[in-house]
């Protein structure tokens, strides 16, 4: 019995029907309408094109290029809209939420997390149905924001029928190479598509590793495929698949690269706007057409770059770090043993060879080291395995090298650092450490060979694999470099490609195909295939036919799924992902190791906002008066322009000028403009922010938490012993629970965990505590530089982990991963309150004279009012704002008479020269404000100033650099030119003298505006 339900729980995961095809997903599809029209709705299954998001498009049309049309999957992945029309009659009522993937360049877009939750409008899919029962499907705004290239669509439901749907997301992300041609028909930018691709793939071929920067890039490739220069292009996490032809210009090998020529593409990486493939030993670049404004054009054509280089291999660093990509080339033939490091940066790569001070690459360093230590020169060869970037602090190399030895054909491995130098690291150990807890050091028979090496940086724990797994604390490698062994991987197995998921877990490939898995910080792995769970599971799934694995890759959900190429039964190749079962598998194969979890876990996190910094609309579309409550396409694209509105309503909040009151909202709706839009926005009780700032507990853990300079995070957790655990074993039960905590580097964090067991409800409570230490040196931008660290919690009655059953299906439980990043969180920002510095000039100058028709975006000041700005500090995801009352510098950086289009920005020297330490506008003579006048006699003469302001506290992690314009109006005449006009006037030589003598006198210098700290 026990068997039948893991089975039949598994199969609901990997969503695989078990007979009856009554159980049914969510499916989300792109829908893109010219105009909105019922039928006339083509489906986009391959990602979002570029051309179709021109922001001034859509800023003219007000709207969205697309739609999200949600569906129900029955049976065999049928679309059903009998079903949709039956569920929703039961109450079923789906929302899609969509998130949006900050950029990894912030340069010109500020980090933000964003997240839009769209309730659906039911539109019929027939215009000719004249019943009242008529099939419909639901539809929803697709909205974008600018800088953004990877979005997910996570569908959830309020349900109150019989049927249960989980929530599932899907990667709906911009493709920036393909395009559309004249005949409407989408073509690769950097190849051809090839739609027969049983004609090219085989069942049987191995899998191979899927390398890209993880939730930023937004294309994937996959490379391979035996002979044909081709890889597996997708946008949207394989759920649609394309099979491109890479339109490389074949070139032949070169002699030092001492390899036989091959067609097929090697290796591939993704990163967010470029793709970087090896054909025949050499590197080429394609730079994607995406709307990021990044500074290189995109591609016409794949570019070789490290043309003098002779590429063996490509090392992905999966992570980027202050807003730039890294990876690192590995060379081949004779130029073995050297080591690149590329680093990707808005849009553009450059490579560094690391080479330490004497010219030295790392193999030349090491066997110059070996030959001093050894009275014979016995090196055989020296090869750079791998390489790995730390990069808690500044950037370290971690470089895996291997020597063969001539006397035994010994291979030995040393682990090298660098920072512009080398560091000799200690040779890799004979033997192994089983486990941490053993006080004698155990030899292995094993002779180690080793591939590669993959670093967590939040963890800090670096991995290295190859016939053996080892794992080293890199940030404790101060002390001495100590080295663990995974126990459960066979020593007859050699490790083909390994792949953190960055949530806590792992998961690795053998050359025999073999999947393991394991989790961080614990020292056991386990085979998910083949394994009797496996097996059974085999026996009961959907897919007909032959198949066989293309690759595993973790998705932007960290869900671990498997890509297979399936061939059917009349000859029809096809390219299908499905989700590993990995709780199911392991609790049906391991049973030993794990159990069901003899507790329950409750969570108390209050004020979950202030910490995950995550942004939340809630849009809903208007209310429709017929009788069948169906939307048309008229009221659908009223709906997406009501969303197209609301994020630029947001755009404009992330302005640099700000009021303490204001809302995405609220900001516009004193203008005659959004007057009607803010009106309908209220009837229809659409909020901007939909964040509880007043005491809302949530009962679950943040995704992620940010921390400022000795912030604190807080939360209570209540585990409480099931009912039978405490009649088998009584009191001892509560007593014998316990949580721990374990911080990558308790030198920035500190974790205090108080307990209180609480016998009268058979659990124990433990209030817990994470606290920034303020260690961390310098300060970044709202978002930028922050350093991720990774603290492990672990809960249980005993150290063995445990499952438990959720509404997502089997859980484990007992190890719970919380990522923390130190530094300044993104949604915080500086802004200059003008409605305050205006009040206040009037206050203090007992007059107004403002501007006759005031500019929000730009505020007014009369000339002779003495001038004194107020800051303010905006919490965007809360929208709450408070006095800035610290110290900041303000400075005049650039200006202009009469319009925006004389502003012009200063030279460092006309900065340094023009400002003083007044709190008066001083535009003296030879000042670029010297001397105003006014073409317009109605008009009086103004002066546009670009004032840039500094913060200067250290109390925060956070630097607050921004940029605003003001208008100054009604300068005086200059003292010549009063002079002048007097003597036009009068013609008297007399005043001569005196005038020069005046103007002489006022020439001390060309200040004119107030450049000093406020504290």
């Amino acid at each position: 019995m026990a068997l039948i339900v893991i089975v039949l729980l598994a199969l609901s995961v990997l969503g695989f029907p078990p007979c009856c095809a009554g159980e049914c997903e969510w499916d989300v599809r792109l829908c893109k309408t010219e105009p909105v029209s019922t039928g006339m709705c083509s489906l986009r299954i391959g990602g979002m094109e570029v051309q179709d998001l021109e922001p001034m498009e859509m800023q003219k049309n007000m709207e969205f290029p697309y739609y999200l049309k949600l569906d129900l999957l029955c049976g065999f992945k049928e679309s059903s809209g009998r079903v949709v029309l039956e569920d929703s009659m039961t109450g079923l009522t789906p929302k899609a939420v969509v998130t949006f993937q900050e950029p990894t360049h912030p340069t010109h877009f500020k980090p933000q997390r964003l997240e839009v939750e769209l309730s659906v409008a039911s539109l019929l899919d027939s215009a000719t149905c004249g019943s009242e029962m008529c099939e419909f499907s639901w539809y929803a705004p697709m909205p974008i924001i600018n800088g953004s290239v990877v979005q997910r669509v996570k569908v959830k439901s309020i349900e109150m029928g019989s049927q249960h749907l989980s929530e599932i997301s899907f990667a709906l992300n911009v493709n920036g190479y393909m395009d559309t041609t004249e005949k409407g028909e989408t073509e690769a930018s950097f190849g051809t598509e090839i739609r027969a691709i049983e004609d090219v793939l085989r069942v049987g071929s191995p899998s191979r590793p899927l390398w890209a920067v993880v939730d930023h890039a937004p294309v994937l490739l996959l490379p391979g495929i035996s002979g044909l220069k081709a890889v597996l292009m997708t946008a949207t996490e394989f759920q649609h698949t394309s099979l491109i032809e890479v339109s490389i210009k074949s070139s032949s090998v070169s002699s030092e690269c001492l390899q036989v020529e091959s067609s097929m593409i090697q290796e591939t990486l993704s990163t967010e706007s470029s793709l970087f493939v090896i054909h025949n030993q050499e590197l080429y670049r394609f730079l994607g057409n995406y709307s990021l404004p990044l500074r290189v054009p995109p591609s016409d054509a794949w570019e070789k770059v490290l043309s003098a280089v002779c590429v063996s291999g490509l090392v992905p660093v999966s992570i980027p770090h202050h807003g730039r990509e890294y990876f690192y080339v590995l060379g081949g033939g004779l130029q073995s043993g050297t080591l690149y490091r590329a680093e990707v940066y808005d849009g553009d790569v450059a490579f560094t060879e690391l080479v330490d001070s004497f010219g030295f690459t790392a193999c030349e360093f090491v066997t110059f080291d070996e030959n001093l230590k050894r009275s014979t020169v016995n090196i055989s060869s020296c090869q750079v395995r791998s390489a790995a970037q730390n990069t808690q602090t500044d950037i370290t190399d971690i470089i895996l090298v291997e020597l063969l030895f001539h006397e035994d054909q010994e291979r030995s491995y040393i682990l090298l650092t660098f920072d512009g130098d080398f560091q000799m690291g200690e040779i890799l150990p004979e033997f192994i450490i089983y486990s941490q807890r053993q006080r004698h050091q155990e030899r292995s028979s094993l002779n180690l060979k080793f591939n590669g090496m993959t670093l967590n940086p939040s963890t800090g724990i670096l991995y290295i694999w190859g016939n053996s797994l080892i794992f080293s604390y890199i940030l404790t490698w101060e002390d001495g470099q100590s080295f663990w062994h995974d126990s459960g991987f066979p020593s007859d197995q050699m490790i083909k490609y390994f792949t953190l998921s960055y949530d806590g877990t792992f998961v690795f490939v053998t050359e025999q195909e073999e999947l393991w898995w394991g989790q961080e910080r614990t020292d056991s792995v386990f085979r998910l295939r083949p394994s009797q769970g496996w097996n059974e599971l085999s026996h009961l799934q959907a897919l007909s036919g032959d198949h066989s694995t293309l690759t595993v890759f973790y998705d932007g959900d960290k869900e671990l799924q498997e890509v297979l190429y399936t061939v059917d039964f009349g000859g029809k190749g096809s390219v299908v992902k499905r989700k590993i079962p990995v709780v199911e598998l392991l609790s049906f194969s391991h049973l030993p190791f794990l159990s069901t979890c003899p507790f329950d876990l409750e969570y108390s996190v209050p004020h979950i906002e202030s910490f995950n910094r995550l942004q939340r609309y809630s849009v809903s579309p208007q209310l429709v008066t017929s009788s069948s409550e169906l939307h048309t396409t008229s009221s659908l694209a009223l709906y997406q322009g009501l969303v197209y509105h609301l994020l630029q309503l947001h755009a404009q909040y992330l302005m640099v000028i700000g009021d303490p009151t204001e809302s995405p909202i609220s900001r516009m709706c004193n203008g005659v403009l959004y007057k009607d839009l803010c009106l309908y926005l209220s009837y229809n009780n659409v909020s901007g922010v939909t964040t509880d700032s007043n005491g809302h507990i949530t009962a679950r853990l943040p995704d992620r938490v940010y921390l400022d300079r000795t912030a604190s995070f807080s939360f209570s957790l209540f585990i409480r012993a099931h009912k039978l655990t405490l009649e088998s074993i009584g009191e001892r039960a509560v007593n014998d629970i316990r949580m721990f905590a374990m911080v990558p580097n308790s030198k920035y964090l500190r974790v205090t965990l108080q307990r209180y067991v609480k016998l009268n409800y058979g659990g124990v409570l433990y209030k817990v505590t994470v606290t920034d230490k303020g260690m961390v040196e310098g300060q970044g931008f709202p978002g930028e530089k922050l350093l991720p660290f990774s603290v492990l919690f672990r809960i249980g009655i005993s150290p063995r982990q445990c499952f438990q059953q959720t509404d997502r299906g089997m859980v484990l439980s007992g190890l719970q991963n919380l990522p923390v990043y130190i530094g300044c969180p993104p949604g915080n920002r500086l802004v200059f309150d003008a409605n305050t510095t205006l009040l206040e000039a009037i206050r203090l100058n007992r007059r107004n004279f403002s501007c006759m028709n005031p500019d929000p975006v730009t505020p007014c000041f009369y000339y002779k009012n003495l001038f004194f700005p107020f800051l303010l500090i905006q919490d965007v995801v809360l929208g709450e704002s408070r006095k800035f009352l610290g110290s900041y510098t303000f400075k005049v950086v650039g200006g202009g008479p009469h319009s925006r289009k004389n502003i012009r920005l200063y030279s460092p020297e006309e900065v340094l020269r023009y400002n003083s330490l007044n709190y008066r506008w001083l535009c003296q003579p030879n000042s670029p404000c010297d001397d105003v006048l006014s073409k317009n006699p109605a008009v009086s003469p103004r002066f546009f100033f670009i004032i840039e302001v500094s913060n200067r506290d250290t109390e925060t992690y956070c630097s607050h650099t921004f940029r605003f314009d003001i208008l100054v109006h009604d300068f005086p005449m200059s003292s010549s030119r009063k002079c002048y006009i007097v003597l036009q006037s009068l013609d008297l030589h007399l005043w001569t003298a005196a005038c020069s003598s005046t103007a002489a006198h006022r020439a001390s210098g060309p200040h004119f505006t107030p450049s000093h700290v406020f504290t």
